[in-house]
């Protein structure tokens, strides 16, 4: 009957509590089916063929010419939250979806190259062939230069909203698009920290090429680098060994690429004004991802991060 089904009911263990049930008057035929067990199995299920169907790969990445290691190579899966960033020897390690997920290594002075995990699985060395460059030489007089120094991008007379990178996987980047009117010659690249955490910091400045919206090239042809100790306020690297010259908007930003023993990146954060042009955070969630503005601070903010420069004559 009805009521020894509810007493069988109550001595059931509440991990398998019962969501539903149906019973008929034969107690033969009683039929007892839980819902929370039967969802809890499909779980398991799902979880296991996601973990067995995830491939850890890593290697080393070297010179195709010279077989030296590369180091800092942006490295990972296009339109996915998966990418890193060689180490200073070359080595790296990442965890792959499936086999079928492709990976990209690029980098500065290199040509791109693709493989899939199910290729990487057997690869324990990456090379990367070098790229020639066709630059054309700019002859940067100073006779050329016009007026004091200008300043071009945003900064704070006093401390500001404080932003972080908004991704902790190595290669993400923060950046501050930049107005760019005339041409000038660049001499710095700022960027003002409000925190800084771990005992060093590691960046890899990047400057692109910044029309209608949208990141294009990347502007420097070499990588330049930020090594210092942890500090708060201005960070400043000289840019004129480059030779320099800017003659539209650009995106300045700084990319992440060493975890200081592994204390991760929540505790850097750079201070923000409102701007007047060219407003938002934008950022880079992986080291082969696309740039997006940052959704949860004001749109209106921006990054304290400027350059520094003389304007050319005509």
């Amino acid at each position: 009957d009805l009521g020894e089904l509810a007493s069988q009911n109550s001595q059931i263990s509440p991990w398998t509590t019962i969501t539903w049930s149906f019973a008929t008057h034969n107690k033969s035929n009683q039929i007892i089916i839980s819902m929370r067990v039967f969802s809890l199995i499909v779980l398991i299920t799902c979880f296991c063929n996601s973990l067995f169907s995830q491939v850890d790969i890593k290697g080393v990445v070297i010179n195709a010419q010279t077989n030296d290691p590369v180091p800092y190579v942006n490295i990972g899966v296009r339109n996915a939250s998966i990418g890193t960033v060689s180490g200073p020897d070359g080595n790296f390690e990442l965890r792959l979806r499936d086999k079928k997920e492709v990976v990209t290594f690029s980098s500065i002075g290199y040509e791109v190259v693709n493989f899939s995990g199910a290729e990487l699985v057997g690869i324990a060395q990456i090379q990367l062939v070098p790229k020639d460059y066709q630059i054309a030489e700019i002859e940067v007089v100073a006779s050329k230069f016009e007026g004091a120094d200008k300043i071009f991008g945003v900064k704070n007379k006093t401390r500001g909203l404080s932003i972080g990178f908004g991704s902790r996987n190595l290669g993400t980047e923060i950046g501050a698009a930049i107005q760019i009117k005339e041409p000038v010659f660049i001499k710095h690249a700022n960027f003002v920290l409000n925190h800084a955490g771990g005992d060093s910091l590691l960046f890899r400045v990047n400057i692109r090429d910044y029309q209608e919206g949208k990141p294009g090239p990347k502007l420097l042809k070499e990588d330049v680098f930020i090594h210092t100790k942890q500090k708060r306020g201005v960070i400043s690297i000289d840019l004129t060994p480059y030779d320099l010259v800017l003659e539209a908007d650009v995106l300045l930003s700084l990319e992440w690429i060493k975890d200081d023993k592994g204390k991760g990146n929540a505790d850097i954060t750079f201070d923000t004004k409102k701007a007047k042009s060219l407003k938002g955070v934008l950022v880079k969630k992986n080291s082969i991802g696309e740039f997006e503005t940052m959704g949860y601070v004001n749109r209106k903010l921006k990054p304290c991060f400027y350059l520094i420069g003389k304007r050319i004559k005509d």
